[in-house]
């Protein structure tokens, strides 16, 4: 365990945020996909863009995924139309992440793929085929990815793609996301409803990008700048017309006494003290990413809250909902879990002596952890080092600012 403490440097900060993971991501896919090497500004150094970058400019046919989920269902789809047998692993917690909607709709295409071990689950092996593709119907409830895994690969099916989205439409800004970046590289995308056409003969168009600056990212910095009373920090890098889902961290936070400034090229957060207290509500169906963060913030406000939307969060790294309960029970505070939604109204509990935060090697909950030690010196963490997976500079930046990992 390492503890984490916090000792005012000054009441401003500046931070130059990462290359958003969303964005690298895709650029990455796009690539490979087209078949050009790729010429991107501000990329994502962490984990999960690395991961994704070493595999598709392997010579292996052999691949681990280690913890990313999004290198797992957006390999499973491009090696699936590419000839040859490649194998495909991950960690113990990838492995209990559900991949069998995007498989099942793979195999409709054309694909070939065996399960290694327990059906709907890596590890598995696929033996690349071109595919046809036509009319695929997907369930997007647990994961967007598997539709943006679909989207980004249709130049490589010979009929194109006629992509229909079903069930509930959870992290819909992520399938946005995806189709503006096809179009900027040259695919033609018609979009009527939950139907996205794709024609085909198309192909991706190779040309330099620049990546914006990680919305995620930011969420992490609204925290503190709403738990350090008169704190202001500038962000670099931010596009406020982005189609990144977590650029609704704005309005969240707004009611959490954050305001936010757009600058040129930066967002400039200030925090603004008000003693309300009334019930915070928010859905994040859209953003679960978020919920770690927000979730801290209330409890750090000692704020009760009602956060729906929360379905999904035991299919993430971890299982947020419970990683986060955990931490506020040693708060004092008690967090009830329903199926998709969560809720905090009782701050009357002990605090501990020590906090101790199971990462879980989760990220997110790290970052989110980090900022109660504001509130308190007793904030002791397993493992830090697991911000690379999408923040590697997130303890140093935090540092510029007085918090330090001993």
């Amino acid at each position: 365990m390492q503890k984490l403490t916090y000792t005012s440097k000054g009441l401003k900060g500046k931070v130059i945020l990462p290359g958003s993971k969303s964005v690298s991501n895709r650029l990455l896919m796009i690539a490979a996909v087209g078949n050009f090497m790729p010429n991107f500004k501000n990329i994502s150094k962490c984990d999960d863009v690395v991961t994704l970058f070493n595999i598709l400019h392997s010579n292996s046919n052999s691949f681990n995924v280690n913890d990313s989920g999004t290198a797992l269902r957006f390999i499973i789809a491009y090696f699936s139309g590419i000839m040859g047998e490649w194998q495909i692993t991950g960690s113990e917690r990838i492995q209990q992440r559900p991949v069998k909607p995007l498989v099942d709709k793979l195999k409709i295409a054309g694909a070939n793929i065996v399960y290694d071990k327990k059906d709907g689950y890596a590890p598995l092996t696929i033996t690349g085929t071109k595919m046809k593709g036509e009319t695929i119907e997907i369930d997007i409830s647990q994961s967007r990815q598997y539709a943006s895994a679909l989207l980004l690969i249709a130049p490589m099916f010979e009929n194109g793609l006629k992509l229909i989205l079903k069930g509930e439409k959870r992290s819909m800004p992520y399938i946005d996301l995806t189709i503006e970046l096809m179009e900027h590289f040259g695919i033609k995308i018609v979009r009527m409803n939950d139907e996205i056409a794709i024609m085909p003969g198309q192909e991706y168009k190779p040309q330099s990008f620049d990546v914006e600056a990680d919305w995620s990212a930011s969420a992490f910095w609204y925290e503190m700048t709403a738990l350090i009373t008169n704190f202001s920090v500038k962000m670099m890098g931010l596009d406020p017309t982005s189609k990144q889902g977590d650029k609704a961290v704005i309005e969240l936070w707004k009611k959490l006494n954050v305001e936010t400034h757009i600058g040129t090229n930066h967002v400039s957060l200030t925090n603004k003290p008000n003693q309300n207290k009334s019930l915070y509500k928010a859905d994040i169906s859209q953003t679960p990413d978020l919920f770690p963060p927000l979730a801290m913030t209330c409890i750090g406000q000692k704020r009760p809250f009602e956060i729906t939307g929360t379905a999904n969060l035991a299919l993430k790294e971890s299982d947020r909902a419970v990683a986060i309960q955990n931490i506020a029970k040693q708060l004092g505070a008690e967090m009830i879990i329903e199926k998709d939604k969560i809720t905090c109204t009782s701050y009357d509990g002990a605090i501990k002596e020590k906090i101790e935060v199971d990462t879980i090697n989760d990220h997110r909950i790290a970052m989110a952890a980090a900022p109660i030690a504001f509130l308190t010196d007793k904030i002791f963490l397993n493992d830090p080092s697991v911000v690379s997976k999408s923040y590697p500079e997130f303890w140093n930046d935090i540092a510029k600012i007085g918090f330090k990992l001993d």
